[in-house]
């Protein structure tokens, strides 16, 4: 009897190994391929993604402003907003264990809310930072909410600065037109709502101009570099500073212009680019003259 239970077992347990080894994909044990995954996690995200969008638009329409907070606490303070509350699976404890952030697929794959916005050109930043688990600022695997689908990503990084001083923040937006380092070109604005103050252009050549001895590789980097760190804290200083700090590089320019002479006492809030042979632009506000003016030009 003991001999007949044993092998009626392991007949059983051979053909539950064959079962599974080959039946299983027609009754839901399929193991998906990698690709098929990560298209079914970007269609998920997408989803969020709007479902958020509606919850942030019911928030301005009755706060006249969106949420003022980041990515950890961005559901915490639009969730009686959802017109449909997320999927509980998208959910996780912040650290502190105090609300919850959202993330599509793993804890690490975040959904990023920013406001003022960073990159895109909406009115906040919302990307979700795809399947690799690495936030690459809306490039690489993100997925953004601003986009449609299938197209080709654009390089698009912004930051609000009150260069005016009316407690009103201007926008300054840098777009670069294309991936091709050698045909495309970056635009720079300054707009407040709907009006731009200010605008400049120049090739994304200008960066290497006459560096024959970079590779493409190297002409690659270099433009990303320069475009990366455009809208850095350190590219705004207030020109009074000037008069006081001993830095290198303003030694070489003083404030030989008209414009230059009436702010650099006044403490203005000054924006610096570096536009590759083109030079260097310093951008502010003329109180006087009501407009934006490039103050110096190395």
């Amino acid at each position: 009897m003991m001999k007949r239970s044993l092998l009626l077992f392991f007949v059983a347990a051979s053909l539950l190994t064959a079962f599974v080894a080959s039946g299983c994909r027609d009754i839901g044990f399929r193991e998906l391929d990698v690709s098929a995954k990560n298209r079914a996690s970007v269609q998920q995200a997408r989803e969020v993604m709007a479902q958020l969008q509606q919850g942030l638009r019911a928030f301005y329409e009755a706060k006249h402003r969106y949420p003022e907070t980041n990515e950890s606490h961005l559901y915490d303070s639009i969730r009686v907003f959802l017109p449909v509350q997320l999927d509980p699976i998208n959910l996780y404890r912040n650290d502190n264990g105090k609300g919850y952030f959202i993330a599509v697929g793993t804890r690490s794959e975040r959904i990023i809310y920013r406001y003022p916005p960073t990159i895109g050109v909406g009115d906040y930043t919302l990307y979700w930072i795809g399947p690799n688990g690495v936030d690459e600022e809306g490039e690489g695997d993100d997925v953004d909410a601003w986009q449609p689908v299938d197209t080709e990503k654009h390089y698009e990084r912004q930051r609000t600065a009150d260069l005016e001083g009316d407690r009103d923040p201007e926008r300054l937006r840098l777009i670069r037109t294309g991936p091709d380092i050698y045909r495309d070109s970056v635009r720079f604005e300054v707009t407040r709502r709907d009006t731009i103050f200010y605008s400049d252009a120049w090739p994304l050549s200008a960066y290497f101009k006459n560096r024959p001895e970079l590779t493409d590789a190297d002409r690659r980097r270099m433009v990303r570099t320069e475009l990366d760190r455009f809208l850095s804290p350190g590219a705004f200083v207030h020109t009074d500073s000037l008069l006081y700090h001993d830095w290198l590089h303003w030694v070489d320019i003083p404030p030989k212009s008209a414009e230059m002479a009436e702010i650099v006492h006044t403490g203005e809030l000054m924006f610096n680019y570096y536009a590759g042979d083109r030079g260097s632009k310093g951008l502010a506000w003329l109180p006087t003259q009501k407009r934006f003016a490039i103050v110096w030009h190395s």
